[in-house]
C-alpha cells in the first residue's frame, strides 16, 4: 500500500512539473534565414531550363507546371482526395484490441451477511489473483453508424469534385493571366530598344540645351520652354522603361522564374490577327453554364445538403450494434481463462423524435438557399459572358483606332525627319515628333495586348479548358504543343460553342422534369 501511494505521488508530481515547464519557444532568426534560403532553393528546383525564346503557349505550360499558386491548389485537391479515402474507412466495422496488467497490494476478498439475522455467513473468500493479465479482442458493427458514415462518404466525394472544380478555376484563371501578361511583356520588349535609343537622344538634347542656357546663346524663354518639353519627354520615356521592366517581373512570377531574370519572348514579328468573336450569344451562354465550375459546384452543394438532411433523419432511428468479443484473463481462480461473448444491443434516443419537424424545415430552408445561390450564379455567369464579349469587341475597335493614329504619327515623324535634314526643323522638334510616334506605337501595341487580354477573358467566361488531363506527366514542350494546337483551332473561329439556344435548353429541361 505504501509503495503504491509513493508511486502515485511521484507520477502526480512529475505531471504537474511537466505542465508548468511549458514556455513559448520562438524560432531563432538564424533558423528562419536557413529555412528561407532552403525554401528559395526548392522553389526553382526540378524545373526545365529556359534556354530559348518563350512563346505564349510555353509560358502557359510553365505556369501550369511550376506556378506556386497552382501547386497549392493541386495539393489541396490531393488532400481532399485523401480525406475522401479516409472517410470511407469509417464504414468498416470496429475491431478493437485491448490488453492490461493489474497488481493489488492486498487480497481482493469480501464477506457477506444475512439480511435476516445480520450474521456473517462465511469467512472472507477471494476469487482473484493479486497479479493478473487481461486482454480482449472485440468486433462490433453498428448499423446506424454505418449508414451515417456511408452518407458522409458520399458528401466527401462531392466535396472532392468541388475541389477539382476549384483547381480547374485556378488553372483557367492562370492561363488568362499568363496570356495577358505575356502580350504586355511582348509589346514592351518590342518597344524596349526604341525607348532606350530615343531616351539617350533626348538626354543628350537636354544636356545641349542646358549648355545653351548657361551660355545665353538663345532667348531664355525659348530655351526654357524647349527644355521643359524635352524633360516631359524624358520623364515619359522613363515611365515607359519602368513599364517594360514591370511586365518582365510579372511574367517571371507567373512562370516561376526568379524575378529580375531576363526572359526572351518568342512571338511573330508581325503580330497575329485578333480572332473573330462568335456572334451566337445564346450558344455562348449555354456553353458557359454547361462548363461553369461555380454552377456545377452549387449542384454538388445541393446534393451535399440533401445528404445532410438524410443523415439527420437517419439519426432519429434506433441504433443496432452487433458484437463478438474474445476475452482472456490469467486469473487462476477462473474455470475458463479464455471465452467468447456475442451480443446485440439496441439504443434509441426517443426524445430525438421531437426534432423531426425541425429537421425537415431546416433541410427545406437549406435547399431553398442552395437553389437561390444557383440562380444567382446562373445570372452572374450569363452576365459575365456578355460583359466579356462586349469588352472584346470594344478593345478590337480601340486597337483599330490606335493603328490609324500610330500610322499618322509615324508619317508625321518621317516628314519631320526630312524637314530636319533640310534644316526646316530643330533637333527638339524631331525628338518630340519621334516621341509622339513612339507613344502612338506603344498605345497601338498596348491596345493589342488589351485585346488579347479581353479575348482570354472571354474564353475564361466560357470556362473552356484547353489543358490536357495528364499535363503533370508531360514536358513543357509537349504541353505547349497541345495548347498551341487547341488555341489555333479556337482562334480560327471553331470554338466548342453549343448550337442549342438557351431558351430551348431550358424548355427541354422542364420537359425532362415533367
Amino acid at each position: 500500500m505504501v509503495v503504491v501511494k509513493k508511486l502515485a505521488g511521484v507520477v502526480l508530481s512529475t505531471s504537474i512539473l511537466a505542465g508548468c515547464a511549458v514556455t513559448p519557444d520562438p524560432i531563432a532568426q538564424d533558423l528562419l534565414s536557413q529555412k528561407a534560403t532552403s525554401d528559395s532553393n526548392l522553389i526553382y528546383a526540378s524545373q526545365e531550363n529556359l534556354d530559348e525564346g518563350m512563346s505564349m503557349t510555353e509560358a502557359m505550360a510553365r505556369a501550369l507546371k511550376y506556378n506556386l499558386d497552382n501547386r497549392v491548389q493541386l495539393m489541396e485537391q490531393a488532400l481532399s482526395r485523401r480525406n475522401f479515402e479516409l472517410l470511407k474507412m469509417d464504414m468498416l466495422p470496429v475491431l478493437a484490441a485491448s490488453a492490461g496488467y493489474a497488481k493489488r497490494d492486498n487480497v481482493n476478498a469480501s464477506t457477506s451477511v444475512s439480511i435476516d439475522t445480520g450474521n456473517v455467513s462465511l469467512e472472507p473468500p477471494t476469487s482473484q489473483d493479486r497479479e493478473r493479465a487481461m486482454g480482449d479482442l472485440k468486433f462490433s458493427w453498428n448499423v446506424l453508424d454505418f449508414g451515417v458514415s456511408y452518407l458522409q462518404a458520399q458528401q466527401e466525394a462531392d466535396r472532392f469534385l468541388i475541389a477539382q472544380n476549384e483547381r480547374r478555376k485556378v488553372m483557367l484563371r492562370l492561363l488568362q493571366q499568363t496570356r495577358a501578361t505575356f502580350w504586355r511583356a511582348a509589346v514592351m520588349q518590342q518597344m524596349a530598344d526604341d525607348i532606350d535609343s530615343l531616351l539617350a537622344r533626348a538626354e543628350t538634347s537636354v544636356a545641349n540645351l542646358q549648355q545653351v542656357r548657361n551660355e545665353n546663346l538663345r532667348t531664355p524663354l525659348d530655351t526654357l520652354q524647349e527644355l521643359r518639353g524635352l524633360l516631359d519627354i524624358v520623364s515619359e520615356l522613363e515611365q515607359m522603361k519602368q513599364t517594360v521592366n514591370a511586365a518582365q517581373v510579372e511574367l517571371a512570377i507567373l512562370v516561376n522564374v526568379p524575378p529580375g531574370t531576363p526572359i526572351k519572348l518568342d512571338y511573330p514579328s508581325v503580330l497575329p490577327s485578333l480572332p473573330a468573336s462568335p456572334e451566337n450569344l445564346d450558344g455562348l451562354e449555354l456553353t458557359a453554364l454547361a462548363n461553369s465550375m461555380d454552377y456545377s459546384n452549387q449542384l454538388y452543394n445541393a446534393r451535399i445538403d440533401h445528404l445532410e438532411t438524410r443523415k439527420e433523419m437517419l439519426r432519429l432511428l434506433p441504433g443496432i450494434e452487433f458484437s463478438y468479443t474474445g476475452n482472456y484473463d490469467s486469473n487462476s481462480y477462473l474455470y475458463h481463462q479464455g471465452w467468447g461473448e456475442a451480443g446485440v444491443r439496441i439504443s434509441w434516443n426517443i426524445f430525438r423524435l421531437l426534432a423531426h419537424d425541425e429537421i425537415e424545415a431546416q433541410g427545406e430552408a437549406r435547399m431553398q438557399l442552395t437553389d437561390s445561390r444557383r440562380m444567382a450564379i446562373n445570372m452572374a455567369v450569363v452576365a459575365q459572358v456578355h460583359l466579356a464579349w462586349q469588352q472584346y469587341h470594344n478593345t478590337v475597335k480601340r486597337h483599330s483606332r490606335a493603328n490609324d493614329i500610330s500610322d499618322l504619327d509615324q508619317a508625321i515623324s518621317e516628314l519631320t525627319q526630312q524637314a530636319m535634314f533640310s534644316q526646316a526643323a530643330s533637333d527638339t522638334d524631331r525628338i518630340q515628333s519621334q516621341a509622339r510616334a513612339l507613344r502612338s506605337a506603344m498605345s497601338q501595341l498596348l491596345a493589342y495586348a488589351e485585346a488579347q487580354d479581353a479575348y482570354g477573358a472571354m474564353l475564361l467566361s466560357l470556362n473552356l479548358d484547353p489543358v490536357p488531363d495528364n499535363y503533370q506527366q508531360l514536358y513543357v514542350t509537349e504541353i505547349s504543343h497541345q495548347l498551341d494546337e487547341t488555341y489555333t483551332l479556337w482562334d480560327s473561329g471553331r470554338l466548342p460553342v453549343s448550337q442549342q439556344v438557351a431558351g430551348e435548353a431550358q424548355k427541354s429541361e422542364v420537359d425532362n422534369h415533367g
